[in-house]
């Protein structure tokens, strides 16, 4: 007994019991029992898939069972052959027996049942497609009794019956196979399908499951169907279901978002789509359930980065927004440093806005700006513009706004995305530095006009003053003149008076004593007493023409002065203009090396004119001096030219001076001055009433005659003096007066 205890506990493996040639045999043993045990576990497999596609799963798993029991046994006695445990082994071989008895015994006590039932299933399908076609001959019969006689015999002969049974049992059979196949394809797919589904019953117990709601909730499909939906979903309550049925059945259809609790304690989020359906008069709902928690772990995510977004959009100095192709008034999102700008609060501008933003734009900006950002979208380049809006305490502030439209692959918009900043105080700020520049700018110029203005004063004052001195010179050497003058004057028609009569007594004496004494016609004859009588009257008349001369060159010379023009008197031009011609007479007469100039009067009918007199006469002659310098300077060019034709008077030129008066219309005058001198550029001409500006020698001219005399006619008389000029052909100064 103790051997045999000893033998059973013994560990010594059979390979090291046998002999070295053995050991082939034994290996190629053991390859043997290894493929017997993968066949055993293959088909054990194969009974398991193909017994939940049946209705006989009990019997299938029961076979599977033993048959992996089965490849079990056979791979330890493979294992056993090198790591031998002899109790092991021999237990294992007494499991393995007492498994497969069992398996018998089970068989052999299902066997009558499963064939009892498989021919009570047969029977009462024929009896039904029997009774069937019974029903239907019967509610359907043929017109001519005939035929339903003929049916009825057909009916009542078994041999026709059993015949009919049998091709209607074959036809039964193939469309049995063939729903069989279909229906078994839709519940491969419904079992696959990634969503969890589930048909629940009226009192909320499960009657299908598929993998997937095995797979989602840790049960098996045997503990599911044992459980209700109380038990996976803790939204659905036991206590509300009865009303969760009702309000389902007259919806139809809902799709909802739950909970559902797994077989470990675990709860996910879950997307359900419920359907109320009838079939063979029993009510279900079938509920396809798709987990959701990685969506809502995104959502959160999302959620959790549009936070981050708002914070920080929220800390931008400005609003942030986005739209959609639409424009700017169909806006998808705006922050709420909108209300910092506008006034109004963001969600006003949001979908199903209360005001679309264009509305605050300012009208005179809106047209622009939409035409800027379409031309951005356009060119696909990102867009900035300045603009303003509306607040809405209505007053008006400045914004800037930079944004870039948002492509697709196929280059359509899909978006506009942009930011708005208030810059009203820069803007403010902006118009305060323009503001500030423009005033030291216009105080600059003013400067600059000041600075000219006292120079030119500062000029027109010396050469007023000159020219007042030299008027109180010349009015009190007139003064001074035109007494002497006058006493000259007045005298000489006395004198001549006087001088007749001596001579009338004269006469008187050689009429009446023609024979005077020697001494007296000596003296007679001494003196040339017939030569004194005639030429003594002409010395008197050359006298009064020399007085007459004089009084018109003083008389002149008083009315050029004008010391006493204070205020705008009526004159009469042409009066100034003789005047100062006459001042002129000793440069217009002809000399040695310059040939007489011609002055040439065209006097038009001019009324009396209210002015300034003196500074008139002044602005003749300085334009008639310059028009006297002009000709003396194409004299010396000419001469310096063709010095015979200057010499011998060939010359076809003769230096010409015209003034010509007119009345343009009932309020104003004009006078022209024209030389035919050499003429000007047009450099020469633009700068030519400038101050200081002279292209005379050295000396000669100050530059001042021409600015004064533009001054008095522009500043003092309202008038216009202007200057056209032909380089060759000579020089005109136009003077226009208002009366």
């Amino acid at each position: 007994m103790q051997e045999q205890l000893t033998i059973f506990f013994s560990t010594l493996p059979v390979s090291s019991a046998v002999g070295c040639d053995a050991l082939r045999e034994l290996r190629l043993y053991a390859v043997f029992d290894s493929l017997t045990a993968l066949a055993y576990c293959s088909v054990a497999l194969s009974l398991v898939y193909f017994t939940r596609q049946g209705s006989r799963s009990k019997i299938g798993r029961l076979f599977a069972v033993g048959l992996f029991a089965c490849g079990a046994a056979q791979l330890m006695q493979v294992w056993m052959l090198w790591h031998s445990i002899y109790w092991l082994s021999v237990t294992l071989k007494a499991a393995t027996a007492v498994i497969f008895l069992l398996l018998a015994a089970a068989t052999i006590a299902l066997m009558p049942k499963a064939l009892t039932q498989l021919t009570l299933n047969k029977t009462k399908d024929l009896q039904k497609m029997l009774f069937k076609q019974v029903e239907e001959n019967y509610e359907n019969p043929d017109i001519h009794t005939g035929e339903f006689a003929k049916q009825s015999i057909a009916l009542a002969d078994p041999e026709t019956i059993v015949n009919s049974l049998n091709e209607q049992l074959e036809k039964e059979i193939a469309d049995r196979h063939r729903v069989e196949e279909k229906w078994q394809l839709a519940q491969f797919a419904i079992d696959r399908s990634a969503d969890a589904v589930f048909w629940i019953g009226a009192d909320g117990k499960f009657v299908y499951v598929n993998d997937a709601a095995c797979s989602s909730l840790g049960y098996s499909a045997e503990e599911l169907l044992d459980l209700t939906i109380h038990d996976i979903n803790p939204d659905f309550p036991e206590t509300a279901w009865s009303l969760h049925w009702k309000v389902l059945k007259r919806c139809g259809s809902v799709n909802i978002e739950v909970h559902h609790l797994t077989k470990y304690g675990r709860i996910f989020p879950v997307e359900i789509t419920i359907d109320h359906l009838e079939f063979n008069g029993k009510e279900y709902q079938c509920a396809f359930a798709r987990d959701i928690s990685e969506r809502k772990r995104i959502e959160a995510a999302l959620r959790e980065r549009e936070e981050e977004f708002r914070s920080l959009v929220s800390n931008i100095p400005g609003a942030v927004y986005r739209c959609s192709a639409a424009g700017r008034s169909s806006l998808t999102f705006i922050s709420s440093g909108i209300e910092a700008i506008s006034g109004y609060p963001a969600a006003n501008f949001m979908i199903q806005p209360v005001q679309a933003f264009p509305s605050i734009v300012h009208p005179d900006d809106a047209e622009a700006i939409e035409q800027f950002i379409d031309r951005a979208i356009q060119t696909k380049q990102p867009y900035a513009i300045e603009y303003r809006l509306i607040h809405s305490d209505g007053n008006v502030r400045w914004v800037a706004e930079k944004g870039q439209a948002i492509f697709s692959p196929a280059g359509q918009v899909i978006s506009l995305n942009g930011a708005i900043f208030d810059i009203t105080e820069r803007k403010a700020a902006e118009d305060a530095l323009r503001l500030s520049e423009a005033i030291a700018n216009n105080r600059a110029q003013q400067l600059e006009i000041a600075l000219k203005e006292l120079r030119e004063t500062q000029s027109h004052l010396i050469h007023t003053e000159k020219m007042s001195s030299l008027g109180q010179m010349v009015a009190g050497v007139a003064h001074e003149i035109n007494n002497p003058v006058s006493f000259i004057y007045g005298n000489i028609s006395y004198a001549t008076q006087y001088m007749k009569d001596l001579l009338q007594l004269v006469e008187l004496y050689q009429t009446h004593y023609p024979q005077p004494t020697v001494e007296v016609q000596k003296y007679i004859e001494n003196i040339d007493l017939e030569f004194l009588r005639e030429d003594l009257l002409k010395i008197l008349s050359s006298m009064k023409m020399g007085s007459d001369r004089i009084r018109e060159i003083v008389l002149s010379l008083r009315n050029f002065s004008r010391l006493d023009d204070s205020a705008k008197k009526p004159a009469n031009i042409h009066e100034g203009i003789d005047n100062t011609l006459i001042i002129l007479h000793n440069k217009l007469r002809a000399r040695s090396e310059y040939p007489e100039i011609t002055i040439i009067k065209d006097y038009g009918e001019l009324p009396l004119i209210e002015c300034y007199s003196g500074q008139l006469n002044q602005v003749f002659m300085n334009l008639a001096s310059n028009s006297i310098d002009a000709l003396e300077d194409a004299c010396n060019q000419k001469r310096r030219a063709s010095p015979r034709a200057s010499l011998t008077g060939d010359s076809d030129w003769i230096p010409t001076i015209s003034i010509r008066t007119e009345a343009l219309n009932e309020n104003s005058i004009c006078i022209k001055i024209a030389d035919n001198a050499l003429g000007m550029t047009e450099d020469v001409r633009s700068q030519l009433f400038d101050p200081f500006f002279t292209t005379k020698p050295l000396g000669k001219g100050t530059g001042l005659g021409l600015s004064i005399s533009y001054r008095i006619i522009v500043e003092k008389h309202g008038g216009t003096l202007t200057c056209s000029s032909v380089l060759g052909e000579g020089t005109e100064f136009a003077i226009e007066l208002p009366l």
